[in-house]
């Protein structure tokens, strides 16, 4: 055998037994690296680099780079994976930059330019795209932060930091918070800001907090170019994803509709759609309403705008004595 030959087999002998040892010494923890082009090792860290494939626990981790740091002991305690690097477990998938394992913490980190994807009851994909992200194998509470963008079927948030809340391992709420810039709720019929969005994952029901400015498209037949829509302004906003119901409510200011030629003031305002077409049927301002039209304007406890005729009419039972202007030209 040639020099040149001999030495390139001890080098191939040298990564295999390393691997072989490495992966011997920390069975406990499930670390079993499947392949890398090439191997380096010492007591306190080892590095992988190219076509990386390891296992560890129940997640399949793929990446260019890779180092595994240990303590005084020899016990693994972190590991790095870098170049578009991808984690799958059962449930869910992650690709960032860098995925950082904590492994007595039972962490996952990601950053730079985070994709990942999880499913909700329906299995449905729940897809985050983010600056960072933080997950745990338990599946326990995740979060992100830095320039996020969640999707789920036809909703759309964009947001400074989101919150996935866990119950016996399964995402059940959602929470997304911004201020400059306002976290932002797309739908087919409506784009909200607020300072925070709370979001049922199971019903998709959604409950936005704190200065919300909602702009609504009454019609979901129609595109949105082609009809008015209608502007809300409101301290609290719940929206009911099976029957399209918005409920609106404020305590320090008055919630706020302007549809058309109508401007609608009071406490707690509702717009109800059909329950079969879910256009919109009905506007209904409860608690101090003022209700204003081109030609009139009426003061209420409760008054009902309709779709249909744009007439506005007042519930006797709640005031008996509802109070109307009527303009003169």
């Amino acid at each position: 055998m040639s020099n040149k030959k001999y030495k390139y087999f001890c080098i191939l002998f040298s990564i295999f037994y390393s691997l072989f040892s490495y992966c011997s010494t920390y069975a406990k923890d499930e670390f079993e690296i499947k392949h890398a082009d090439s191997l380096e090792a010492d007591k306190q860290a080892i590095s992988i680099n190219g076509n990386i494939n390891v296992e560890y626990k129940d997640a399949l981790i793929e990446a260019t780079q890779g180092k595994i740091d240990s303590d005084i002991n020899g016990e693994p305690y972190t590991a790095s994976f870098t170049g578009k690097a991808k984690l799958k477990l059962k449930d869910r998938f992650l690709e960032a930059d860098t995925i950082t394992i904590i492994i007595n913490d039972k962490k996952i980190i990601a950053t730079g330019k985070v994709y990942s994807e999880l499913k909700d009851k329906k299995q449905n994909p729940i897809i985050i795209t983010s600056d960072y992200q933080e997950l745990y194998w338990s599946g326990e509470n995740a979060k992100a932060k830095g320039n996020i963008t969640t999707k789920c079927e036809d909703l759309i948030i964009s947001s400074e930091e989101a919150n996935i809340i866990y119950k016996n391992k399964k995402p059940v709420q959602a929470l997304f918070t911004g201020t400059k810039p306002q976290a932002n709720l797309m739908q087919p019929t409506n784009s909200t800001y607020a300072d925070e969005f709370a979001i049922d994952i199971k019903t998709h029901n959604v409950l936005a907090i704190g200065n919300v400015k909602s702009t609504i498209w009454p019609n979901t037949d129609k595109p949105k170019s082609d009809q008015e829509p209608i502007s809300l302004s409101t301290e609290n906003l719940y929206i009911d994803d099976s029957t399209g119901t918005i409920t609106a409510k404020s305590v320090h200011k008055k919630v706020n509709f302007i549809f058309e030629t109508t401007n609608g003031e009071s406490l707690e305002a509702k717009l109800v759609r059909n329950d079969k077409t879910k256009k919109p049927e009905k506007i209904v301002f409860i608690g101090s309403a003022d209700v204003v039209q081109e030609d009139k304007k009426l003061s209420s406890e409760e008054i009902v705008f309709n779709f249909s005729d744009k007439k506005l009419t007042s519930n006797t039972k709640t005031n008996v004595r509802p109070k109307t202007l009527i303009f003169k030209n």
